[in-house]
């Protein structure tokens, strides 16, 4: 069994052993000593070849096109903020004007096809051999990305919030779709989708104004192939009512849930089932930081394997990217995430 089909049968069930795919980006960049911003997110041949060598030094199942959360805002307008250590934002759009903007086109968008040439290189040279992951950003994520987060909260004063962002959710859905279905039509085998703020506005209002947009992307994206819902945060929050938040996102059905280290691993597959698979979550603290010691970053990585592994339906990971800075530092870690998930790992 070779990692591509490693990676999909560990979606449906109890794999031979767990796979082994911690999320990487900075890392991949760092190993193969290229510039981040200017090299590894702008030039896809750059991007592929360091994700396979970091693939192949670690013994990672998968690969993956993800490098900031900016490529479909920028599609609509959003300019690109080169100078930080990762591209961000340098403008958003304004709200009332998005009614105004008309829907773009993605092929003439540079950003846009750099990541779709990047799973067609992917496809040329380990097409089903290893796991290729497309990447988009979920409902959510998008609207934030456009409006800024702190914009998209205060119209939860509004009285008609819901319909605000049900509204700007809708408008951003096609695009989206389009932007999965030529990353599919590229070559790849899981599509992920980030929601790095969701953990922002608790179970109620992601349920009335985020859920059902979820769920429908998630659907059309997986009559083709599976989702990773890319979560970051405390998504384990239940609410006065009792809307129990991973509930909430695991009835999206996506394939994979991506979960971070402030979930306790070994209740969320209690209140999962069998309805997703998880990848997650040791603690990136405990990995990037020079203050833990080895025998502590053994003992975080065997108790996540160990919450983790049982019936299966699992795939080892970081909460979030693995930490990449200090390189030495980095390298360590992940070559003990390697070996134990190798120890404990089989079935």
């Amino acid at each position: 069994m070779n990692s591509r089909e490693l990676t999909l049968s560990a979606i449906n069930g109890i794999p031979e052993k767990i796979p082994f795919n911690p999320f990487i980006m900075h890392m991949a960049a760092s190993l193969a000593n290229v510039d981040y911003n200017h090299q590894y997110c702008q030039k896809p041949e750059v991007l592929v070849d360091a994700q396979i060598k970091c693939a192949e030094f670690f013994g990672i199942d998968h690969v993956n096109v993800s490098t900031d959360a900016y490529r479909e805002a920028n599609t609509w307008g959003v300019e690109i903020d080169w100078e930080s250590h990762t591209p961000i934002a340098k403008t958003h759009i304004k709200i009332e004007e998005f009614e105004s903007i008309e829907p773009p086109n993605l092929l003439e968008n540079q950003r846009i096809m750099n990541r779709v040439n990047a799973v067609k290189k992917f496809s040329e040279r380990i097409s089903g051999k290893q796991c290729i992951v497309g990447w988009i950003e979920a409902p959510f994520a998008e609207i934030c990305c456009l409006f800024g987060l702190v914009n998209i909260l205060l119209q939860c004063r509004n009285t008609e919030w819901v319909d605000i962002i049900r509204n700007l959710t809708n408008r951003i859905l096609p695009i989206q779709k389009e932007f999965a279905k030529l990353q599919i039509e590229a070559g790849a085998d899981i599509i992920g989708a980030g929601d790095s703020a969701i953990s922002q506005i608790g179970p109620m209002r992601y349920e009335k104004c985020c859920l059902d947009a979820t769920k429908e992307l998630f659907n059309y994206i997986q009559k083709n192939v599976p989702v990773l819902y890319h979560i970051c945060g405390d998504n384990s929050v239940v609410d006065k009512e009792g809307r129990d938040m991973l509930k909430l996102v695991s009835s999206t059905k996506a394939a994979i849930l991506d979960l971070d280290y402030q979930v306790n691993l070994k209740l969320a597959k209690e209140k999962i089932g069998n309805n997703n698979c998880i990848r997650g979550n040791t603690n990136t603290q405990i990995l990037g930081s020079p203050e833990y010691s080895i025998l502590r970053v053994i003992e975080e990585v065997t108790k996540t394997i160990e919450d983790g592994k049982p019936n299966g339906l699992y795939q080892y990971a970081a909460g979030c990217e693995i930490p990449w800075d200090p390189l030495d530092l980095a390298i360590r870690n992940l070559s003990i995430a390697k070996a134990i998930t190798e120890k404990l790992g089989y079935y």
